[in-house]
C-alpha cells in the first residue's frame, strides 16, 4: 500500500506550483507536471528542488542553450559541406537554421523523443564554435545518448574533448544519470579517438547497418555507466 511518506513534497523551482514524487525518484531528473519544465527532484523532504544546472561551463568554453542570436555562427559552421562527411546530414541556410531555433526554444532536457541541444561558446567572446545534442531514452532508466559537432576551424584543438568531459559531468554527476553513450560511423577516425578518449567502452559494431551520403557503412557503438566514472 502507497502512503504520504513513500512520497516527497516540494515546490518546482520554475513554475513554484507544489508538486509530489514518489520517494524512488529521489535526486533524479524529472519534468515539473505543472510547466514541463526539466528539475532535480530533492533528496529528501524540506529540500528544495535544483533547476536543470544549465548553463555549465568547462576551462575554456561554456554550454548554454541555443538562442536567437547564435544564427549567424550557426550559419558558418553548419554550410560547411565537410562537417557532414559522415553523417546523413546536409548544410542548412540561414532559414533552416531561424527554424529550428525558434523551435529548439520550446524543447526541455525530459522532453520525449527530443533533442536537447547545447551551444559550444567560447568563455572569452561568447562565440559559438559548436554543438552537442542530448537525447534521453525511455523513461524506465536513467540514460542518455549525446553527439558533438565542432565549426572545422576550431578542430584540433581539444574543444570537442573539453565539451564531452564536460557532458559527461553533467550527466553523471548533475543528473545522475545510469548509462551514456554515442555512436559513430567506423571510418570517423577522430570520433572514435574522441570517445576512447573520454573513457568510453566501445561496444560493438553494426556491420553495413547505415547509408551515409549513399554509401553503406558500419557504426560503432560506444557507453559508459555511471558507475565507471572516477573522474570526469
Amino acid at each position: 500500500m502507497i502512503t504520504e511518506e513513500d512520497f516527497i513534497d516540494f515546490a518546482c523551482p520554475y513554475c513554484r506550483d507544489a508538486i509530489s514524487f514518489p520517494m524512488l525518484f529521489r535526486g533524479s531528473l524529472q519534468q515539473c507536471p505543472m510547466c514541463f519544465e526539466s528539475i532535480i527532484v530533492p533528496e529528501k523532504a524540506g529540500d528544495p528542488a535544483r533547476p536543470l544546472p544549465v548553463p555549465f561551463s568547462t576551462d575554456r568554453l561554456t554550454l548554454r542553450r541555443l538562442g536567437g542570436g547564435d544564427w549567424r555562427d550557426l550559419l558558418e559552421l553548419l554550410s560547411d559541406e565537410t562537417l557532414f562527411q559522415y553523417t546523413n546530414g546536409h548544410p542548412l541556410d540561414e532559414e533552416a537554421i531561424l527554424k529550428w531555433l525558434e523551435s529548439d526554444a520550446h524543447v526541455r532536457l525530459t522532453t520525449p523523443d527530443q533533442t536537447f541541444y547545447l551551444a559550444l561558446a567560447q568563455r572569452e567572446g561568447g562565440k559559438l564554435i559548436g554543438y552537442a545534442g542530448i537525447r534521453l531514452g525511455a523513461p524506465d532508466l536513467p540514460q542518455a545518448s549525446f553527439f558533438i559537432f565542432v565549426n572545422t576551424a576550431f578542430q584540433k584543438q581539444g574543444y570537442a574533448r573539453e565539451a564531452a568531459r564536460g557532458i559527461l559531468q553533467f550527466c553523471f554527476l548533475d543528473l545522475k544519470l545510469h548509462r551514456l553513450t554515442a555512436s559513430c560511423d567506423s571510418r570517423n577516425a577522430a570520433a572514435v579517438r574522441l570517445l576512447e578518449s573520454i573513457g568510453l567502452r566501445r561496444e560493438g559494431e553494426f556491420v553495413k547497418d547505415s547509408l551515409v551520403q549513399g554509401e553503406v557503412t558500419n557504426t560503432l557503438h560506444y557507453a559508459l555507466l555511471g558507475e565507471e566514472v572516477q573522474e570526469v
